[in-house]
Parts: structure tokens; sequence; C-alpha cells
């Protein structure tokens, strides 16, 4: 029980270090492009799982996604910036999830459940 007390703590300045916006961004805005990939695995499945999610589909590999996000937030048409920005959104809440599941021991779910989306439908 001790140390799921001692990782909620670390879990919570993690998520407060990261939620702090960056140079152009707007209060609540997480650009996952410029903030540290703390949890490798968690990163990995979230984007899995959006990808997932996406219909129709933006992308077919984890790596391929995050080049179209890179395009996506350089280029200078708003309607692009709104889309990474939309994205950036949800995978940053899936990535939150994934990040504290783990923290508290449900980390076996998540990645569980997002590796069983992706098997059965395919």
């Amino acid at each position: 029980m001790v140390p799921v007390l001692l990782n909620a703590p670390l879990a919570a300045v993690f998520i407060l270090m990261c939620a702090v916006p960056l140079r152009g961004q707007k209060p609540g805005q997480v650009d996952p492009l410029a903030t540290p990939r703390s949890n490798p695995q968690c990163w990995d499945s979230s984007s899995a799982l959006l990808l997932e999610m996406r219909s129709p589909r933006i992308a077919d590999t984890v790596p391929a996604f995050w080049d179209l996000m890179v395009i996506l937030r350089a280029s200078d048409n708003s309607k692009h910036t709104d889309l990474f920005w939309d994205l950036a959104r949800v995978f940053w809440d899936m990535y939150v999830n994934c990040v504290l599941s783990k923290s508290h021991g449900l980390g076996r779910r998540h990645v569980t459940a997002v590796h069983s989306l992706i098997t059965d439908s395919e």
C-alpha cells in the first residue's frame, strides 16, 4: 500500500508540471510534441488507441501519426491547427489516464484493453 501512496504525489507533480502552458499555447492546452515522454508504454498505447478511435483513419502507424501531428502543428492553415489541438487534447487525456492508472496499479487493465481493441478490430 505504501508504494501506491508514494506514486500518487509523483504522478500529480508530473501532471502539474506538464500541464503548464508552453509558449504560444492557450491555458489548458498541452503540446504533446513538446513534452517529455515519461512513460513510453502509455505513450504508445494512447497513440494506438487514438488511431483506432479515428474514422476515417488519419495514419496507419504510431510513428506516421506523430509525423502527421508535426505537420499539423507547423501548418499555417487554421483548420490544421485546430485539428492538431483537438487530437492533442484527446491524446493527452488518454495518456494522463494511463499514467495515473499505472501509478495506482491499474495500468495492466488499460494496456490489455488497448491491445484487445487493436487485435479484435483486425
